[in-house]
């Protein structure tokens, strides 16, 4: 078994402490849902192709031409039709997985940070892209793409991966249409997108999503909140801090405050949740207390975002 070779003492591999190996464990039976259309590599993956092409499980025929494998044509069609054709089917397929993973200092509020929830989401993630030989990027971003990780392939790489993610160093402010418009432009080929952030700067989401079309792009946005931002306290009198900028804002959390609050909290989550539906994204909103194996999971494979 996998697991007993590449956490045994003779490979000094640790578990970063934010991941747990009985929990990725359990992970085996669960893989990511990628749609058939995206462009992937015939190279022993886990994901149907649209395409078909020859293969000894088939579901179609065309005509042999001079080159083909004489593995894939069909002898029963020769032997009453006196004409070779070629056996064709749906082939598995690895794809490209990009994490993007917003490292901005608003993502440090909360209690536990949403940051900690977004890292425990990408490690699962990248977990199972690696796990179903799909090829990994982690793009960790605030105002622009950090250092990334990747591409990678393959279980052995799931510890370098897991410690990338636990070392991000969170700061700066979020500039979503730059960072989106930028990692479109330097991943042509296209793949699974998986956005995973507070989106409380969401401006140049729809425009940043734009850079992302389907069908060569499959797109889900994972919209993480604490729940004191859904439903905060009355307060009185107090002295807000934007985490991103440091700007200061004098203000009075009482009843009508907050009922001010709560009606434009509600009108930007259906613009988020319109930017995504207009670009064929799928959003998912998530609460960062949200236990990931008893919660999130479930949700996500609800949604058919696992399987």
């Amino acid at each position: 078994m996998w697991f007993r070779n590449i956490f045994s003492p003779k490979q000094q591999a640790a578990l970063p402490p934010l991941f747990n190996e009985a929990f990725l464990r359990r992970l085996e039976r669960l893989s990511l849902q990628a749609q058939r259309t995206l462009r992937g590599r015939p190279s022993g993956g886990a994901h149907l192709s649209h395409r078909l092409l020859p293969t000894s499980i088939f579901s179609d025929h065309r005509p042999y031409s001079t080159g083909d494998d004489y593995r894939y044509v069909d002898w029963n069609v020769y032997a009453h039709q006196d004409a070779l054709f070629v056996k064709l089917g749906e082939i598995e397929q690895d794809v490209n997985i990009h994490l993007l993973l917003d490292v901005s200092r608003s993502m440090m509020w909360g209690s536990p940070p949403k940051l900690r929830a977004a890292q425990l989401l990408a490690g699962t993630l990248g977990y199972l892209a690696l796990a179903h030989n799909d090829r990994l990027h982690v793009a960790p971003f605030s105002a622009a793409v950090l250092r990334e990780f990747g591409p990678a392939h393959g279980k052995a790489r799931l510890i370098e991966m897991l410690r990338f993610i636990e070392h991000v160093q969170p700061g700066g402010e979020t500039n979503l249409r730059a960072v989106l418009d930028g990692y479109a432009r330097r991943h042509p080929r296209g793949g699974l997108l998986v956005l995973c952030s507070d989106l409380l700067a969401s401006e140049g989401l729809e425009e940043g999503l734009r850079a992302f079309p389907p069908p060569i792009w499959q797109v889900l946005v994972i919209h993480l909140l604490d729940p004191g931002e859904l439903n905060p306290e009355r307060l009185g009198p107090i002295e807000l801090e934007d985490m991103e900028t440091g700007a200061l804002l004098p203000l009075v959390v009482d009843d009508e405050t907050l009922a001010h609050y709560r009606r434009n909290l509600t009108a930007w989550q259906r613009g988020i949740e319109s930017a995504c539906g207009k670009r064929g994204a799928t959003c998912a909103r998530v609460l960062s207390t949200w236990p990931l194996e008893r919660q999130i999971i479930p949700y996500l494979r609800a949604r058919q975002i696992l399987t």
